[in-house]
């Protein structure tokens, strides 16, 4: 019973502890200007102080291929063929057999990378963490639009009105978003500039959520025809195979890098070495989201699609909350509001109440 219930508990700490972690890490990436003192960092690393960084808000598309490196190169040892040569001594002799063609791939992996990156690079457009991840959390729009129109589904008049809340919040939190540039003294040429980026920030969060309910869509398609338990494939190849779209971005990467090895210094007085901040930023951030992503594969597979669905909307709400708080991000009693929309919409539409059918009673014989 206590093994059980340590087993269950083991996702739930990976979700919370990972992706709160996660979005600490990005805002310190992300962030221009600030003095922080994160209890995450003191916990993880031996520090007196962290210095005062002027990051750079630039970092997007290497924050998203340190991401894809990382998770491909750990998930590269769950599909290796492993041979035994001593006692406890074993060597790698090639890849497992693929269950999914790669041909099935292709598809799969170009609009992951482009999710990932167009949902990283929004940041890089006057789009706050907080309403950032506000938006992120209204992916039930775009799953019940393409259901209803290429995939004929019908919804229930509860799910309907859990639409409009969601839209509503949505709607209401990006018009609160919008760049008060009067309040900033801006030019009328900066103002315009100012509001031009937020556009295209809200374009590419728009196109990546519907392109993400397209991907879960295909990815249901491809479980179905190949089974549940190619997860630790997909995952693997779905990384690896991305890895290569990135030398588009190969003289931003380039100017990033160099720019990371130059951040101050951060000691490590018991190793005796110093390191660059941004890279150990760096570091935490893709560990944690590793860390976040298989807490999520891991509940998907012990619990049904409410409980999984619940957690994440209550780990978005407290990753809002780390974010306002230690790192003074303005969100209003609107947005607020807002978020309360959002997460309610998710929480009536998923019909935590709905009884379930009794089981069928045998027949007599």
């Amino acid at each position: 019973m206590l093994v059980d219930g340590f087993t269950a508990f083991i996702p739930f700490a990976m979700i919370f502890g990972g992706c709160c972690s996660n979005v600490i890490s990005l805002e310190l990436i992300i962030n221009s200007g600030s003095r922080h003192y994160t209890i995450l960092l003191k916990l993880i690393i031996n520090i007196n102080l962290l210095h005062t960084l002027r990051q750079d808000t630039k970092q997007s598309n290497l924050i998203t291929f340190a991401q894809f490196a990382f998770v491909a190169f750990i998930s590269l040892f769950f599909n290796l063929r492993w041979k035994k040569i001593v006692p406890l001594l074993y060597v790698p002799i090639g890849l497992q057999p693929r269950k999914i063609p790669l041909s099935s791939y292709a598809l799969m992996v170009f609009i992951f990378f482009l999710v990932s990156i167009l949902n990283n690079w929004a940041l890089s457009f006057n789009i706050g963490l907080p309403f950032h991840m506000v938006f992120r959390s209204s992916s039930l729009i775009s799953t019940v639009v393409i259901g209803s129109i290429f995939f004929k589904k019908q919804y229930t008049m509860k799910q309907v009105v859990s639409l409009l809340m969601v839209t509503l919040g949505i709607t209401i939190a990006t018009l609160n978003s919008v760049p008060e540039s009067k309040k900033q003294n801006m030019s009328l040429l900066e103002q315009q500039e100012s509001f031009f980026n937020f556009l295209i920030g809200i374009t590419m969060l728009t196109v990546a959520m519907f392109m993400s309910s397209v991907l879960g869509l295909i990815q249901e398609h491809t479980y179905r025809l190949y089974g549940k338990q190619c997860h630790k494939e997909t995952i693997f190849y779905s990384h690896i195979l991305a890895l290569p779209f990135f030398m588009i971005f190969y003289s931003e990467l380039q100017d990033n890098i160099l720019a990371n090895n130059h951040s101050i210094p951060m000691d490590f007085p018991l190793l005796g070495i110093s390191v660059p901040s941004m890279w150990i930023y760096l570091l935490i951030n893709v560990v944690t989201q590793y860390i976040c992503i298989q807490g999520v594969f891991i509940l998907t597979g012990k619990t049904s699609t409410l409980t999984c669905t619940l957690v994440i909307s209550i780990r978005k709400f407290i990753s809002i909350i780390f974010s306002v708080i230690y790192f003074n991000n303005p969100f209003t009693s609107t947005l607020w509001t807002c978020t309360a929309l959002v997460l309610l919409g998710t929480f009536i539409y998923s019909d935590p109440f709905k009884k379930k059918e009794p089981p069928a009673k045998e027949k007599a014989q």
